[in-house]
């Protein structure tokens, strides 16, 4: 079960905000208040893109590890590629991201997230 907490503490640290994260979910501005008054969880795909964005595991964030320190590489770039994969707007730059390093990968994710805020 998602565990806002550890969410909301995670994403205090890095700096990100509430807005940013349910930009990058495609949904409204009130979306973590929502999550944090338990009118609602993030699904499965979201919870990817969620460990994506912080750097963290789905794991973390259901309160099933206490590990909240970065994922490698490999499981960061996989946890990226997975959203790339399922989220329909980012479907053709799937192809594009399976040979790319997790920098180029978290770039890509950066400049759809940026194109999607400007339009």
């Amino acid at each position: 079960m998602f565990n806002y907490e550890r969410f909301d503490a995670l994403r205090r640290s890095k700096g990100i905000t509430q807005k940013f994260i349910a930009q990058s979910l495609g949904r409204s501005a009130t979306l973590c208040q929502d999550w944090k008054q338990h009118k609602s969880q993030p699904n499965a795909e979201q919870l990817s893109v969620l460990a994506g964005i912080l750097g963290t595991t789905v794991q973390y964030l259901c309160g099933e590890s206490d590990a909240a320190s970065p994922v490698s590489d490999g499981e960061e770039l996989e946890q990226l590629l997975t959203a790339l994969r399922d989220r329909e707007d980012m479907r053709m730059l799937f192809k594009l991201a399976r040979d790319a390093s997790p920098d180029d990968v978290r770039q890509a994710v950066k400049i759809i997230e940026a194109l999607r805020r400007d339009s």
